[in-house]
């Protein structure tokens, strides 16, 4: 039987087995909880028709606050009350070339730069 989410608000969950990680429920696969893992203490939660999403709080100090979801599945979680081992791996993601092969950035902030230097030049 899932959990019911209203009792796990505030404690903690150990994974049972590898459990998808999203950035907002039904979004990006972020990441992923390994079996025997803890995930962090249970913020909120998200109902869905036939769905239930856990939400955490990963809101780093100075910065956007920000939350991760969990779907619930029968058999998928434990409760702790008390932490354990939080740890969330991040997906690979593939690296992302800032200016791309035939950017018009490169000939754009090489014309400037040389339109800089020669104001600078000229103005002595």
């Amino acid at each position: 039987m899932p959990l019911i989410a209203s009792q796990v608000v505030g404690r903690y969950l150990i994974t049972r087995e590898d459990v998808p990680v999203y950035n907002y429920p039904n979004g990006t696969r972020i990441g992923t909880i390994a079996k025997g893992n803890s995930t962090a203490e249970v913020y909120s939660f998200v109902q869905r028709p036939g769905q239930v999403w856990f939400m955490f709080d990963y809101t780093i100090p100075g910065q956007t606050p920000g939350a991760y979801y969990v779907l619930d599945k029968e058999g998928r979680f434990s409760l702790s009350n008390a932490p354990g081992n939080v740890i969330v791996s991040p997906n690979e993601l593939p690296g992302v070339d800032v200016f791309p092969a035939g950017s018009q950035l490169k000939t754009f902030a090489l014309y400037g730069i040389i339109g800089v230097l020669a104001l600078l030049l000229l103005k002595k």
